[in-house]
């Protein structure tokens, strides 16, 4: 098994609308403040729908083998469309693997040449979607697991899983390895202790002499 680093695809497919200035102005917000406001839409809906059905399944059949075999059929089109599709288009990332001659599997991770052509809130409405789809499992998880209801428990683990590979594939594609992603993160918590910081800096009130 071999993992490859590139960088560098282009793609001239665009769906879903022109590119728009990053610029949004929380006034006017809709659906139109989206670069491609019909990826965007098929990204929340594929993440979400497995969860909003594993919640209303009772409501659908009361049959668990139909439950089930629904569930697994919306894992599998969420994994395959936010795998090939919306994580091409909203953020210029992707990653997938092939098989060489010698039966040898060979992984790529992939990004984008200029990553800013990408609107800055579809990236965000990706990665909050990409993250909390999989935290969302592991909460059912672990109420699964409280409430000793063990088929549940199975199927909250396909979730976690399939989501979580989506997650973690994307990571790869963001960050070469551990380190660069740890710096990142630390950088970031950096960042934000400034910015809560700086308000109670700029708030004190300046004293006058006379």
């Amino acid at each position: 098994v071999s993992i490859r680093m590139a960088s560098g695809f282009e793609s001239g497919l665009n769906l879903g609308g022109t590119t728009q200035p990053t610029g949004i102005s929380s006034e006017s917000f809709s659906l139109r403040s989206f670069s491609k406001p019909h990826i965007v839409i098929a990204h929340i809906i594929f993440r979400g729908s497995a969860l909003v059905v594993y919640i209303l399944a009772n409501m659908f059949s009361s049959s668990f083998i139909i439950q089930f075999l629904l569930l697994i059929t919306l894992h599998s089109m969420d994994f395959w469309t936010v795998k090939n599709i919306t994580g091409r288009l909203l953020v210029g990332l992707r990653w997938w693997n092939f098989v060489d001659e010698e039966g040898h599997n060979h992984w790529k991770y992939e990004s984008a040449k200029d990553p800013s052509r990408f609107a800055a809130l579809d990236r965000r409405v990706f990665w909050a979607a990409l993250v909390l789809a999989p935290l969302f499992w592991a909460f059912l998880a672990v109420v699964a697991f409280m409430t000793l209801k063990w088929e549940w428990m199975m199927v909250t683990f396909i979730g976690l899983a399939m989501t979580g590979a989506n997650l973690y594939g994307y990571l790869r594609c963001r960050w070469a390895d551990t380190t660069q992603f740890t710096n990142y993160m630390s950088k970031w918590a950096f960042l934000s202790l400034l910015r809560s910081q700086r308000p109670a800096t700029d708030q004190q009130p300046m004293q006058q002499t006379v």
